[in-house]
């Protein structure tokens, strides 16, 4: 009792001798915004209101001064009259707190620069700070950031901002992480008193909705999430000039998207939605990267032209929603997340080259405890940056000749295909799949049959592989080839569902429908075979179909093809039922208890 006694006496001492200004200082701590090539700002909120005051100057002496008219809590106060392309020291003071770090003006100069995209971190609990995800991305010496919005539950939620400011707080004291507005930030006319976002951001250019700001050798366009319809009319005045070697556009809404893995097409966009004018847009001003978020996972599309796959000058459409949770792939898919594999946080680090752009995406791997990398894409300007890569690959060996099929693989370009075939048959491991993945990133459809026979290589990784290619891309004379080596149940899972993908995507109709309503009558295939075969019946079926489908249901006990085969019979008939994941329909058992559901989809007659 009298230790207890005693601590309690110490803790009150410790406590009457702090000072009244510690309980003050810094609600949230100063951040960058805003960076030109002769301004900087910077934005904070002190506990108790006061005037906004920042020291600043070139090479540590901080000789200027920048200071607020009035006293409040919120500050914004801009250093300018800077140089473009230089550092300069600032210091913040508030109550008895301080804080003080560097930050670099924007480039003078038309020169390559790096920068990173991250989004929807809202969700991330502490696993961006457990990770070390901040540490890998800072190897890269990323300019600035851009973050796709959603970096709150709840913008209007005064209370949930200092986390967001806290998570990044190591990157934002000196790097501007330039942030698109997205739909969980709440609207710019909504509850204005409210909009935290507004409060404690500057956006460039004329600012919101839609903002502007050139770096280096590119422009960039952010538009606000509730400026989606005006925009594309926005876009075509403002880059009518294309005066920038390249252009950079970001919205927090994606424009195409694989949609969450599930039974329902939920965040399903394939370019025909509200956002397609933006699309359209992309494609008459030749915008080579557009990016966004809103839909928790990581995929990048082909480079696309009206839709269709355009190496050389179509627009790649990358979404990085901060998780790994993709649908099965798209015709428009280059590369989609594995749930399996990965989780969250992710992030992509952008270089925009002299005569080339590049990415990479890392994540957390699952079983590798450790950040990997998902993704490298390069995007030539001139046709002599993979040509003169292929003529290195002709005598590179060893490290060499894998740098050299990576790139090419990455270049996404086609006539390498051809050379990089015979790599398959290396007899090391690391060549042979080093190939494989390469010659899936290029999904050049004039090698497609020469693949069909490593459908029975026993190298697990190689055969799934070039299942995935081929769902890319194929010609007419692999269907046959590959029908069997789908309903081969010696197959693996994996390169079921993939070479069942390569149907859908590349074959008849006809045959892909008759194919997929064989795996679901096969009750011992893999879940994951007979749930991709249900999925592909979503598209495949008309409403001829709807009588068979309707049987299936009937008799179905997996949860997920139920639901599936519910909501392709939702589709066809124009009747919507509740389908959800905890819905009457889920639950019910297979039998006579679904006959009540198929009559509304079905009168007697059609049955």
């Amino acid at each position: 009792m009298r230790m207890r006694q005693g601590m309690v006496l110490v803790l009150w001492m410790i406590a009457a001798a702090t000072p009244v200004w510690a309980a003050q200082g810094f609600y949230i701590a100063p951040h960058v915004n805003n960076v030109t090539k002769d301004g900087i700002t910077l934005i904070w909120e002190s506990r108790e209101a006061e005037k906004g005051v920042v020291e600043y100057g070139k090479g540590g002496a901080l000789t200027q001064k920048a200071e607020e008219a009035t006293v409040q809590t919120i500050h914004r106060v801009r250093m300018t009259g800077l140089e473009a392309g230089t550092p300069y020291a600032y210091r913040v003071r508030c109550g008895g707190e301080m804080r003080e770090n560097t930050v670099k003006t924007a480039p003078a100069e038309a020169r390559p620069f790096t920068f990173v995209i991250i989004g929807d971190s809202r969700r991330w609990e502490d696993s961006w700070e457990r990770t070390k995800m901040g540490e890998h991305a800072a190897q890269w010496n990323p300019e600035f950031y851009i973050n796709m919005g959603d970096l709150v539950l709840s913008g209007h939620k005064y209370e949930l901002w200092p986390e967001h400011f806290s998570r990044f707080g190591s990157i934002i004291d000196h790097l501007w992480m330039v942030t698109v507005r997205g739909n969980h930030e709440g609207g710019r006319q909504e509850d204005v008193e409210n909009d935290w976002f507004g409060k404690y951001h500057e956006l460039p250019g004329a600012g919101e909705p839609f903002s502007t700001f050139d770096w280096g050798n590119t422009h960039f366009v952010l538009l606000s999430t509730d400026a989606v319809r005006e925009a594309a009319t926005y876009l075509d005045e403002h880059l009518k000039d294309g005066a920038s070697p390249y252009t950079v556009v970001a919205q927090h809404f994606p424009i195409y998207s694989t949609g969450y893995w599930g039974p329902i097409d939920n965040r399903k966009e394939m370019g025909q939605g509200s956002t397609k004018p933006i699309a359209e847009a992309m494609d008459r001003h030749h915008v080579p990267l557009n990016f966004a978020g809103h839909t928790h996972i990581y995929e990048r599309t082909h480079p696309l032209r009206a839709g269709k796959r355009d190496e050389r000058d179509g627009c790649v459409y990358v979404v990085n929603g901060g998780d790994i949770n993709a649908n099965y792939p798209e015709p428009f898919s280059a590369i989609t997340d594995d749930r399996s594999a990965s989780e969250k946080p992710t992030y992509t680090v952008v270089h925009m080259g002299e005569d080339r752009i590049w990415l990479r995406t890392f994540c957390w791997g699952r079983e590798a405890k450790a950040i990997t990398e998902i993704d490298y894409r390069v995007t030539w300007r001139d046709e002599a940056v993979p040509k003169a890569e292929l003529i290195k690959l002709s005598g590179a060996t060893g490290a060499a000749l894998l740098q050299c099929i990576t790139e090419l693989g990455a270049m996404s370009y086609a006539p390498a295909a051809e050379v990089i075939l015979p790599h398959l048959a290396s007899t090391d491991a690391v060549t042979a799949q080093t190939a494989a993945i390469a010659l899936r990133c290029i999904g050049n459809p004039d090698v497609s049959a020469k693949l069909l026979p490593y459908l029975r290589t026993e190298n697990l990784g190689l055969r799934r592989e070039i299942a995935r290619t081929l769902e890319i891309a194929m010609t007419p004379e692999c269907v046959k080839l590959v029908q069997e080596a789908v309903l081969d149940a010696r197959q693996d899972e994996t390169t079921r569902v993939r070479l069942f993908g390569a149907l859908q995507y590349n074959a008849d109709a006809g045959v892909a429908k008759e194919v997929a309503f064989g795996l679901l009558a096969q009750a011992d295939a893999a879940a994951p075979v007979r749930e991709r075969a249900a999925y592909g019946l979503g598209v495949l079926t008309t409403i001829d179909d709807a009588p068979k489908l309707a049987r299936v249901f009937r008799e179905e006990a997996s949860p997920y093809v139920t639901q599936r085969l519910a909501f392709t019979l939702n589709r066809l008939t124009n009747n919507a039922q509740n389908i959800t994941d905890k819905g009457d329909i889920v639950k019910s058992s297979p039998g006579a208890g679904r006959d009540a559901f198929i009559a509304q989809w079905l009168p007697s007659g059609k049955r």
